[in-house]
């Protein structure tokens, strides 16, 4: 987190979006620096076709150097999105279409990853979404530490399983 000008800490989002969500994108940087918060637009900033995968990298890496605190993803529906996003080691990420979810997601499970859809939310809804995921903070309530670990446990155990596990052997058929 960075300090404002009164001293306190404010979060640092790291924004990117794929070319259908590039003007949704540009609302919310706009939006979410209204309300105070640092905001580096990772890209991608151009019309060219671009794959959802590729803009999620360019916010991961900014998480991962700890340049940001939360990353928010802005593609057609959100959903390949997320999907991309929950294959990187330790990023969680969400892809929500109503503030309900963007809440629960970041108290219980300590989303750090935002998706959104430009193609299926208004641009206040979305605002109203990113309000609410960055304005939640992860609970310290047991069960929700409990239901973390479990969520870190299962990533471990898939990412050991992969190394261990032996590749397919390949045989030619007759025919």
């Amino acid at each position: 987190m960075v300090a404002d000008s009164n001293g306190g800490d404010r979060l640092r989002i790291a924004l990117g979006s794929d070319h259908e969500g590039e003007s949704l994108k540009d609302k919310l940087i706009g939006h979410l620096r209204e309300e105070r918060l640092s905001v580096k637009d990772c890209g991608l900033h151009n019309a060219d076709p671009a794959s959802a995968a590729e803009v999620v990298g360019l916010v991961a890496q900014t998480l991962a150097a700890g340049e940001a605190d939360l990353g928010i993803v802005v593609s057609n529906s959100g959903a390949v999105a997320s999907m991309a996003a929950n294959k990187i080691p330790g990023v969680r990420s969400c892809h929500c279409q109503d503030t309900f979810s963007a809440r629960q997601a970041r108290r219980t499970a300590a989303a750090d990853m935002l998706c959104l859809g430009a193609r299926v939310l208004g641009d206040d809804l979305a605002a109203e979404i990113a309000d609410a995921f960055v304005g939640e903070a992860p609970s310290d309530d047991q069960r929700h530490e409990l239901l973390r670990r479990g969520i870190q446990e299962l990533e471990e155990s898939f990412e050991t399983r992969r190394i261990e596990m032996p590749q397919a052997q390949v045989s030619e058929s007759d025919g």
